[in-house]
């Protein structure tokens, strides 16, 4: 672990709120490590609720999904006044023609940032100054690759802000679409909202799902397992090993299992499984429905402070026509509705299901930071090496563009085209005889 106290060699422009950062006499400490041994699990838990984030911040998530499809040695970089800690930045550091950072789970993750208590007596954007400097003393001369940062929050804003007080350029790129489903304040104003035809479906379907055998509906499919980890770890390792394979055979079973991702199988699985084995109680909400014993549907959410976020569902094809995917789904929700939660947050991806709920669209962006002032080479060095990394995201954005001057230009060539073909019939009609000709309305007008 390295002690990150002293500044690191900048100039900050005079007046701005981020001189202070750079003060000793501000109290900060900050500390960089470069694993995740001895990472400071509980209070990382504890920050990421109070700054509101999802567990996709938290070290649960983070050390999972790095340990099983990581790539890069961690680098976390901590910042505390009177031993409280206050802010915490989890990056990976990655090779190359010049050191490159990224926030630690890229690629597995929904969701990123730097961690910043906004309870405490530091404004944020200073929290998160003293993370970034703390990573550029760990790593100096960086290029900073941060991906899935959400539009909504400060993020973006106190990340660019803090570039342009160390002479970094900040290149945007838009990333994914989030679909989240805003939730009423009670079930009845929920169910008042499906309508009395819907409400009448989803009784029909719990009937013909009931009639097929035994039905029972688990809520908790990890009731007891943290408890039984106490006292038997074996017996709990076994046992989750069993409900793992038995979401797994799910998967297979389902309609679309031939160009579904299986996500409890492989690297993915290994990820899941440790999630499961992990977090504290509540964190994961895993839901299901047997019938005769048998898992026939299941809803995989992660529980943060302000939503619910929906990872992955998924049921057998032979139930199908009784919709137990929906089903789930509705409970789910009214569960999350009594629990206090006013969000649905659905994740990334464009399933057909998400559309049908309504939900509200949001973005992430990915956020490239680049020394600024450079000569020919290093500049077009880094520059080569980061369009590597974020070619798919650059197209994508270049497809939007190109996808909205075709809708423009085709609109235009068919407005075009339209006038061409009305001039012509104009040109080659036949003269009409006056009396006919007072009795037409006139272009452009409308009859009656």
């Amino acid at each position: 672990m390295t002690d990150l106290a002293s500044p690191p060699e900048t100039t900050p422009t005079t007046g701005s709120d981020l001189v202070l950062v750079l003060d000793p006499s501000h109290g900060l400490s900050v500390t960089a490590r470069r694993d995740l041994d001895n990472a400071p699990v509980p209070e990382w838990r504890a920050l990421a609720a109070r700054a509101g984030q999802s567990p996709f911040t938290g070290p649960d998530w983070l050390r999972a999904v790095h340990t099983h499809l990581g790539a890069g040695e961690p680098l976390l970089v901590s910042v505390r006044r009177d031993g409280r800690l206050l802010a915490l930045g989890a990056f990976a550091l990655l090779g190359g023609p010049r050191p490159l950072l990224t926030f630690l789970g890229a690629g597995g993750s929904d969701y990123a940032g730097v961690l910043a208590d906004p309870g405490a007596d530091v404004p944020v954007a200073r929290l998160v100054a003293a993370v970034l400097d703390g990573a550029l003393r760990e790593v100096p001369g960086a290029v900073l690759d941060l991906e899935q940062v959400p539009v909504t929050g400060e993020q973006v804003e106190l990340i660019g802000r803090w570039a342009r007080h160390r002479g970094y350029g900040v290149r945007s790129l838009p990333q994914a679409t989030v679909r989240a489903v805003p939730l009423p304040a009670t079930v009845e104003e929920h169910d008042a909202g499906l309508g009395r035809h819907a409400r009448h479906e989803e009784r029909r379907q719990w009937r013909r799902l009931a009639e097929l055998g035994e039905l029972v509906v688990a809520d908790d499919l990890l009731d007891g397992l943290a408890e039984l980890r106490r006292h038997d770890p074996e017996a709990a390792a076994d046992r989750l090993e069993e409900l793992v394979t038995e979401l797994a055979e799910v998967d297979d079973a389902h309609p679309h299992a031939g160009r579904r991702r299986r996500p409890w199988r492989g690297a993915s699985g290994r990820t899941l499984t440790e999630v499961l084995w992990t977090s504290p109680p509540g964190t994961v909400q895993l839901s299901g429905l047997r019938v005769d014993g048998e898992l026939v549907a299941y809803a995989f959410c992660l529980a943060g402070p302000r939503a619910l976020h929906g990872y992955v569902q998924s049921y057998r094809a032979r139930y199908a026509a009784t919709g137990p995917g929906t089903l789930l789904l509705l409970r789910l929700r009214r569960r999350a509705i009594v629990s206090g939660y006013r969000e649905l947050d659905l994740l990334r991806g464009d399933e057909a299901y998400k559309q049908r709920l309504e939900p509200v669209a949001r973005q992430t962006v990915r956020l490239v930071l680049a020394p600024t002032g450079q000569d020919l080479l290093p500049g077009l060095v880094d520059r080569l090496n980061l369009l590597r990394r974020t070619y798919r995201d650059e197209i994508r954005r270049h497809e939007r563009l190109d996808r909205s001057v075709e809708s423009v230009a085709g609109a235009l060539s068919g407005a075009v085209e339209r006038l061409r073909g009305g001039l012509a019939r104009r040109c080659t009609a036949p003269a009409a005889p006056l009396r006919a000709a007072r009795r037409r309305p006139r272009l452009g007008r409308r009859r009656g």
